[in-house]
């Protein structure tokens, strides 16, 4: 069953990366999923598993997580989140999803790493979490990504392994307020 749509099926949101005075303005689209961003978000989650978390956790536990990231079985969860991706104008450079008030599957393309543009598609999620009530957004996160969403204004609730397909996996459950 398909969660009822908060973002209007054409809105889109453009954000300026970098203060005024710069001479080189980043402008970036957020906006609704559409299935022919699988594929590029596909590529996006498996770099960062195979580049970023690997260094937190053993190549098995990443590679079960890649199989997880095809872009059929990303059309298939986008059908029941909102989902939103992040483009440069022209590519698409990150993603996160919002089901009810769960944040999942947040990526940035490694190469857009510490440049900012993860603030676009945060504060359409935290707009989106007002609109449906919530008064916290939670979220699951790998070791590497705690100090990013501590940036975000997250805060640690728990640390604990989650069992993937045998495979214990460190996660760390944070959450928000909006």
């Amino acid at each position: 069953m398909n969660q009822p749509s908060l973002v209007k099926e054409t809105q889109k949101t453009r954000v300026v990366l970098g203060a005024p005075s710069e001479a080189k303005r980043r402008y970036m689209l957020v906006r609704k999923f559409l299935p022919s961003d699988a594929e590029a978000l596909s590529q996006i989650f498996i770099q960062n598993l195979r580049q970023v978390n690997i260094r937190d956790y053993p190549s098995e536990a990443i590679e079960a997580l890649v199989r997880l990231y095809t872009p059929e079985q990303i059309i298939e969860r986008a059908g029941k989140w909102i989902t939103l991706v992040c483009t440069d104008g022209q590519d698409v450079v990150g993603t996160a999803s919002l089901d009810n008030d769960r944040v999942r599957e947040v990526f940035v393309a490694v190469s857009q790493h510490r440049t900012g543009d993860w603030q676009a598609t945060n504060a359409c999620h935290r707009d989106d979490g007002q609109r449906a009530a919530s008064r916290k957004l939670y979220l699951l996160a790998g070791i590497s990504a705690e100090d990013f969403y501590k940036k975000l204004g997250y805060v640690v609730i728990k640390r604990f392994d989650n069992d993937l397909n045998g495979i214990p996996l460190r996660v760390i459950r944070m959450e928000k307020d909006i």
